[in-house]
């Protein structure tokens, strides 16, 4: 299982969300390029940049800084946030991502996304499916969408080694400890995907009882901000398997 460092961006700034609340939001006084370099100085390869801002108003907003950071480091760039159109997504691998996040669009026209998983290959995208346990919420989880992850879910299972992100928005930014049961049986209904966990990761044990179940990655964002985790500690869990 790949350990994946989070950055979330707000107007610039680093922030985390509390359950996706943009009312209930933390600063923190981080650069985002240079704590992305630390990531890279640490030895780990991925990074999970969030625009939040892009999610909440529908349209990309920090394409720019995704760039700088794909420049100036060498680390494999996954990016979010109000991507709308084909144009968006060349747009993006031409800038530098090496993964796009499709997150509202998958369930506004998942028709669409399916055309673009076929042109581009699976390997360009992450899906970002985030339920509260219930049902999808999108546009920055401000909209509950009434459908739930596995009814959306029969317009993407027939494609092998899809990556798809799902977070519990309930246990995001909580530091409560992740859902696994409920990975445990996505994997058991979708084995042919890979799925990331995201949302309440606490601590080493949380990350290999994600492991455990058959979890391809996991996101870790708030634990690695506050401290509780550091990026040394997901190097060390990367290489050694732990």
């Amino acid at each position: 299982m790949i350990a994946i460092p989070a950055i979330d961006i707000l107007d610039m700034q680093i922030v985390r969300l509390y359950q996706g609340k943009y009312t209930e939001q933390t600063n923190y006084d981080l650069d985002p390029v240079h704590y992305a370099r630390k990531i890279e100085e640490s030895g780990l390869e991925y990074l999970h940049l969030v625009d939040l801002s892009g999610a909440r108003t529908g349209q990309i907003v920090h394409a720019e800084l995704m760039k700088e950071i794909a420049l100036k480091t060498g680390l494999k760039v996954d990016f979010g946030g109000g991507i709308k159109t084909r144009e968006d997504v060349v747009s993006l691998l031409e800038m530098g991502a090496n993964q796009v996040v499709i997150g509202s669009l998958c369930v506004r026209d998942p028709e669409l996304v399916c055309s673009w998983i076929n042109e581009f290959g699976t390997k360009r995208f992450i899906l970002a499916l985030d339920t509260d346990g219930t049902s999808l919420k999108i546009h920055g989880w401000q909209e509950n969408t009434g459908i739930s992850l596995e009814e959306l879910m029969r317009y993407f299972e027939s494609f092998k080694a899809l990556t798809i992100l799902t977070t519990d928005i309930r246990k995001d930014g909580t530091g409560s400890g992740p859902n696994v049961p409920m990975y445990r049986s996505l994997i058991g209904k979708f084995p042919n995907q890979r799925w990331v966990a995201s949302g309440g990761v606490r601590n080493s044990s949380d990350l290999q009882e994600l492991r455990a179940v058959g979890c391809y990655g996991c996101v870790v964002g708030k634990a690695l901000l506050e401290g509780d985790i550091t990026l040394a500690t997901l190097k060390f869990f990367n290489d050694a398997g732990v």
